[in-house]
């Protein structure tokens, strides 16, 4: 402990000037790191989710949230203006079949176990289980995610029958661990007809009687509790299920059950088995959903709708050679009608009345091109932006998520163009004020070719932090898309060193590494370039964070390109 409040204080004394902390405390390693400075948007079209479109809007970011949102908004002098040509914002996109780390229990050894009586665990039943709990990281798949656009998604635990719930994330940048990122640590039931292997329940016919006897067993469990606890006279305390537990909330309707189900006959299955039980499902995947449009309309089910759509084998749209239908075999007609039909699911699901969301499959990244292969197909692009915003957020429970409204947390997506045409990039990514570059981050900030931007040179820094804000001079040299450097004060006499550094798009990041006697440590930072203007921020842990402002020397101007 003493060591390390030794070097906080020498972190700030070495690279702010200060002598002393003062009263101010140390921030602890799991706090977020100071806001990111005002970032703007000016004259862009904005798309909201509920199909209004408004040309010539001024957007501001101020401390995470939307400080304007309006045509002829005043853009503030200290804002950083994200500049391209035909710019537009959209709500965050919102995956219902998304994509994380997660390493759920693997089942127990069968050795020893009578295949008629297993247990819950080898049968692939455990609906107690979140998500959540199994969480491997938020990094990767959260960046990926971010780049394209995905501001959130569900994750669905597999492997089994009943494998668990459901959760929500929201892929915040500047989360350091898994949990930071679940918005809802359970959203609903994940649900499907995979039998166990090599022990009950293995078919499909034994997986329905399965379920049944496990709703009913939950139903006699809620009944014994409901009679202790009206008189425990001649009764024993019932034994705690956290299995049924979850099973009598879902069977309430309380929560939903998200049922993977593709074929017309798997989906028949879940209707029926959800009106006699009681259960509310959403299905998943749902591939031939729009054979009983009519039913899952009467009962009011939703359908998140995999666009993640099989690839053609035998089928090959516009290849040369032969004409129509007549050129084709038997193989490749089957094959273009199954597909035709998926790409045309979505159409014709909303169309009749149901409720629709668009995902990944559980892929993750960016799906924008099946949603638009669906657009092709016939459904409207209004109803395709619905799909992937307002939709599944309702749906999985953060209807805030898409709202794009001054005052409400910066969440939304700025690309070059509409975002399902063909050829659209994903510029930058908000995700509750932080900003992430998104896939042509690059092309957008530099204006029009694209290519490494350039950071050699001089740059005059302010820094930030512990209340303070100080002068430093950085000088940066550059090999393709690394960089490194040192940053000095010539007024305090300190000195770091910048390391590690590295460009995407507009986006850098780097290690400012400190030495103290012989021990070196580092801070990481991350910053946005625009034009001639730096801003960022860097976190230590324990060691304090900060915030920078940085303007390169008139010399050196001129080098973005």
């Amino acid at each position: 402990m003493v060591g390390t409040l030794r070097r906080s204080r020498w972190v700030v004394s070495v690279l702010l000037g200060a002598t002393v902390l003062g009263g101010t405390p140390v921030r602890g390693q799991y706090q977020q790191p100071p806001p990111p400075p005002a970032y703007a948007l000016k004259g862009v079209t904005v798309h909201y989710a509920d199909g209004r479109v408004q040309a010539g809007v001024n957007v501001v970011v101020r401390r995470g949230f939307l400080a304007a949102l309006a045509p002829g908004a005043e853009i503030p002098p200290d804002a950083t203006l994200l500049e391209g040509d035909s710019l537009h914002v959209y709500p965050g996109l919102v995956d219902g079949h998304g994509k994380a780390g997660l390493s759920l229990p693997q089942p127990p050894d069968r050795s020893g176990v009578a295949p008629w009586n297993p247990p819950r665990a080898l049968q692939g039943f455990t609906p107690h289980r979140l998500a959540a709990w199994y969480l491997t990281g938020a990094g990767p798949e959260g960046r990926d995610n971010r780049r394209a656009g995905v501001v959130a998604a569900a994750v669905h635990p597999s492997g089994g029958m009943a494998p668990g719930q459901s959760s929500v994330l929201v892929f915040r940048k500047g989360a350091s661990t898994p949990w930071e990122t679940v918005a809802r640590s359970s959203a609903g039931l994940a649900f499907s007809f995979e039998g166990a292997r090599g022990v009950y329940p293995s078919t499909l016919f034994a997986v329905m009687a399965y379920f049944r006897q496990a709703f009913l067993d939950a139903a006699r469990y809620g009944l014994a509790l409901t009679e202790y606890a009206r008189s425990p006279d001649g009764l024993i305390m019932p034994a705690w299920d956290p299995d049924l537990e979850v099973l009598r909330r879902a069977a309430t309707g309380e929560m939903p059950v998200f049922f993977s189900a593709e074929t017309v006959e798997d989906i028949r299955r879940v209707l029926s088995l959800s009106q006699e039980i009681g259960f509310q499902p959403v299905i998943l995947g749902g591939e031939e959903a729009w054979k009983v449009s009519s039913l899952l309309r009467e009962r009011k089910i939703p359908v998140f709708v995999s666009v993640a759509f099989p690839a053609a084998r035998e089928w090959r749209p516009g290849a040369p050679g032969g004409e129509g239908e007549a050129a084709l075999g038997p193989a490749a007609l089957r094959e273009k009608e199954r597909l035709e039909n998926a790409y045309a699911n979505a159409a014709r699901l909303v169309q009749a009345g149901v409720t629709v969301a668009l995902t990944s499959g559980g892929r993750g990244g960016d799906f924008r091109e099946g949603v638009a292969k669906a657009i092709e197909y016939g459904l409207p692009e209004t109803e395709a932006l619905k799909a992937v915003t307002a939709v599944p957020a309702n749906l999985l429970g953060v209807p805030h998520l898409p709202v794009l409204r001054q005052g409400v947390a910066a969440t939304f997506v700025v690309t070059d163009g509409p975002l399902f045409r063909k050829g659209t990039q994903v510029l930058w990514t908000f995700v509750e004020g932080e900003v992430e570059v998104g896939s042509g981050g690059a092309q957008g900030a530099a204006g029009a070719g694209g290519g490494t931007l350039q950071v050699a040179g001089s740059w005059q820094v302010q820094v930030a932090a512990q209340g303070m804000t100080l002068p430093f001079t950085m000088e940066l040299t550059q090999e393709g898309s690394s960089f490194r450097g040192t940053m000095k004060s010539a007024e305090m006499g300190s000195e770091a060193r910048v390391e590690n550094g590295r460009i995407e798009g507009n986006s850098l990041t780097f290690t400012l590494v400190v030495t103290m006697g012989t021990e070196s440590f580092g801070l990481e930072a991350t910053g946005t370039i625009q034009g001639d203007r730096l801003t960022g921020s860097a976190r230590g842990g324990s060691l304090g964070d900060f915030t920078f402002t940085a303007v390169r020397k008139p010399s050196d101007q001129g080098g973005v390109r």
